[in-house]
């Protein structure tokens, strides 16, 4: 009787025991294509080591999978993850949206001022040779994928290719310029002549993600270790290392820095 009694005691503890363990885990759907906010190979990158460190402040373990943006979506659908990265509030997405978005992707359009200082419009895309970051011409609106969809020279490789601007092989890249730099300083080239590099603004309004949660428990843990992170001063810390290693800027959190910093963002 006794060893009965105790036996299932140590099931229940191991059950109880398990269950705190999922609890302490969240499992985060993670864009593959967007260095350096998110690099695979090194299982590191901006918003990794944000997201990483804000679920442990509040003890959790944060797990990523790196996906494709569909395939993220998919995840979360399915229950392979617990949260999807690039949910929208008109995204016909399963669970609980953020109250505020997460991440800012503005892009441009980048040309060498020597071979094309100026640009006025989505419009004149049609007219040259452009490669962009893979699923521009169903994110960038409708005056972008008509100059790009009526242009034989248009290409969206699986990873951005910015040093072919530098060789004269195209003539635009669209790109957020910190996601454009990292492949720039990365891929292998030989930088030819002048490298005067111009960022025409002429794609809209930065495009905007809000995370999707499975539960309101995982979006309000999250809330959570994102302020405490702004508390303590770390996540300063964490752009100071990227800015000396990649020189990425704030701009892909503005919309955090709008919640939670003490100084403001313009046009927040």
């Amino acid at each position: 009787m006794y060893r009965a009694a105790a036996l299932a005691t140590l099931l229940a503890c191991s059950a109880q025991a398990a269950q705190a363990e999922e609890r302490a885990r969240i499992k985060f759907g993670l864009q593959d294509d967007i260095a350096p906010f998110v690099m695979p190979d090194r299982h590191s990158g901006l918003m990794v080591d944000v997201l990483r460190d804000a679920m442990a402040t509040q003890g959790v373990t944060a797990e990523f999978f790196y996906l494709p943006l569909k395939r993220a979506q998919d995840a979360l659908r399915s229950g392979v993850v617990d949260v999807a990265t690039g949910g929208k509030p008109a995204a016909s997405l399963p669970g609980v949206l953020s109250r505020w978005p997460v991440t800012s992707f503005h892009n441009v359009a980048i040309t060498r001022r020597a071979n094309l200082p100026h640009l006025a419009s989505a419009a004149d895309l049609s007219r040259y040779r452009v490669t962009a970051f893979r699923g521009a011409a169903d994110m960038l609106g409708q005056s972008y994928r008509t100059a790009v969809r009526s242009n034989p020279r248009y290409s969206e490789p699986p990873i951005l290719q910015s040093p072919l601007l530098v060789l004269k092989q195209v003539d635009v890249v669209i790109s957020q310029k910190d996601i454009f730099h990292y492949y720039l300083d990365r891929q292998s080239y030989l930088r030819d002549g002048d490298f005067d590099l111009v960022y025409h603004d002429i794609l809209g309004k930065p495009n905007e993600y809000w995370f999707v949660f499975r539960t309101t428990e995982q979006r309000d843990l999250f809330e959570r270790g994102i302020a405490a992170l702004y508390k303590s001063g770390a996540i300063d810390r964490i752009f100071e290392r990227y800015s000396k290693t990649y020189g990425t800027s704030r701009e892909f959190f503005k919309p955090l820095d709008c919640q939670f910093a003490t100084v403001k963002p313009k046009n927040c």
